[in-house]
Formats: structure tokens, C-alpha cells, sequence
């Protein structure tokens, strides 16, 4: 019988050891020619907003870019460590969120990458704590999305359906079935997460669950949060190729925003 583990906190156990399989199985990231440019416009110390497991910020500090991370999960802290120390890189590491996060000097740039932002339970706080750990002018990244496979039904509601699954280096199997429900008036989804170990036989040998509530913006919406936490100069990247006018030609399912902060 598998083990079973159910958590509250996000990116603990399974969730966390099957992040990046999860991301490498879709290629390389199409966000990190992205950050590596807005990095180097905007040259000195940065911090990553969600850190993860070091994703985006190794490949970043193997550039040479000066990143620290901040990320609230022990598991996934505990990853980036690990990934870092075979390579010889010791990142500066922060736990805790945003808005818990406290630092003596102010960041010349901050990124929020992943869809981060989103996870926030206050999502306007978050914006302005992060205004406040940059310098004027410092430059925030931004990028956010619209869940248009649930919106727009492709994906049952309700109903557990196959999400990811992926083979892992030692042979065995990591997979992931996915619940959600949707409550459009308030722009929130609800998701349940259920990862499954299983061996090479897809025998299952643990299960871990969890949930989260993901909430997406209307251009106009996320415009005025930023410009309430004091952020201008906005420039837009739709589906992370195409610049387009934020917030008027923002119609994208993925979409970055470039501000500075005022």
C-alpha cells in the first residue's frame, strides 16, 4: 500500500521533488531569455520572488547575475541547496514570503517569474511590499496568466483528471491528477493536487495531496494594483514573444509586465 501524505503549506514532499521533471519535460524555460535581458537592464543586486528549488535563479547566477532568492517552502530551499552545492554555487537564500521578508539594502531589479504573483492571498500587498524593497527606478518583472482551459471548459470541472507525468532519472514514474473549481465573479481557481510515486511497473509506492488557490487579473485590474503600489514606465510581453501596450493590448493567456518603480 502506498504511503499517503496530505499537506496545507504548497511545494512540500512530492510536490516539491517533482517540480522540475515536471518543467524540464516541457523544454527549456521560454522565460529565462526574458529575465536574463531585464537583468541586464537593470544591473545590480535582484531578488527572485519564489525561488523554488533554483529553476531560473541558477541558470541566472551561472551568468553571472547577482540574485538572491526568497521562497517560503523548507522542501524546496532544501532542493536549490542541494543543486547548487554539486555545482559549486552558494546562493543567498531567504525563507519566508514577500510580505514577511525584510531586507537592509533595496534591490536594483525584483522578478515575480512562474506565475508567482498568483498564489498571493493578497495580491496588492504583495505588490507593495515588493515596491518597497526597491530602489526608485529599480525595475520589477512580472508574469501572470489566464486559466483558459478551465474557463473555457476543456478541462472537467470537478472531476479528477491525468495532469503530468513523467519518468524520473532512477526509473521510476511521478505522476499528477489535478481537481479544480472555478469561481469566475472573483477570478479564482481552486485546485487540488494529488502526485503519485510509483516504480517502474507504475506500482503506486506514495501518494501526497494538496491545494491552492490561483487568482488571475484583468489587464486593467493588474494595472491599477500596480500603479497602486507605486510602479510606472510599463511595457508588456504577450506569451513571451511579442511586446505588445499594457494594459490596452494586453489580451494574452500569459503575460509579462516590465514597471518601474516610481
Amino acid at each position: 500500500m502506498a504511503a499517503q501524505i496530505r499537506a496545507v503549506a504548497s511545494y512540500q514532499s512530492l510536490e516539491a521533488e517533482f517540480h522540475d521533471p515536471f518543467w524540464e519535460a516541457e523544454g527549456p524555460s521560454v522565460e529565462l531569455p526574458l529575465l536574463q535581458t531585464f537583468l541586464a537592464h537593470f544591473p545590480g543586486p535582484s531578488l527572485e520572488v519564489g525561488c523554488g528549488s533554483g529553476r531560473l535563479l541558477i541558470p541566472l547566477l551561472l551568468e553571472g547575475f547577482e540574485v538572491e532568492g526568497l521562497e517560503p517552502s523548507a522542501d524546496m530551499m532544501a532542493l536549490c541547496r542541494k543543486k547548487t552545492a554539486v555545482i559549486g554555487l552558494e546562493p543567498v537564500l531567504h525563507a519566508g514570503t514577500v510580505e514577511d521578508f525584510k531586507s537592509d539594502t533595496l534591490y536594483s531589479a525584483i522578478v515575480v517569474p512562474a506565475f508567482t504573483l498568483q498564489l498571493c492571498p493578497d495580491p496588492a500587498l504583495a505588490l507593495q511590499c515588493i515596491a518597497g524593497l526597491l530602489k526608485p527606478e529599480g525595475g520589477l518583472y512580472l508574469t501572470v496568466f489566464t486559466p483558459d482551459a478551465e474557463l473555457e471548459g476543456d478541462l472537467p470541472e470537478n472531476e479528477w483528471y491525468p495532469d503530468h507525468e513523467v519518468r524520473l532519472p532512477d526509473g521510476r514514474i511521478g505522476g499528477l491528477e489535478t481537481r479544480h473549481r472555478m469561481d469566475p465573479a472573483n477570478r479564482t481557481l481552486q485546485r487540488e493536487h494529488r502526485y503519485t510515486l510509483m516504480d517502474a511497473e507504475r506500482n503506486p509506492l506514495a501518494t501526497h495531496e494538496c491545494s491552492q488557490t490561483l487568482r488571475w487579473f484583468e489587464p486593467d485590474e493588474l494595472h491599477a494594483l500596480l500603479v497602486a503600489a507605486g510602479f510606472e514606465h510599463f511595457e508588456g510581453i504577450a506569451e513571451f514573444e511579442e511586446t505588445c501596450a499594457f494594459p490596452e493590448e494586453a489580451d494574452a493567456q500569459i503575460l509579462t509586465v516590465i514597471a518601474r518603480r516610481s
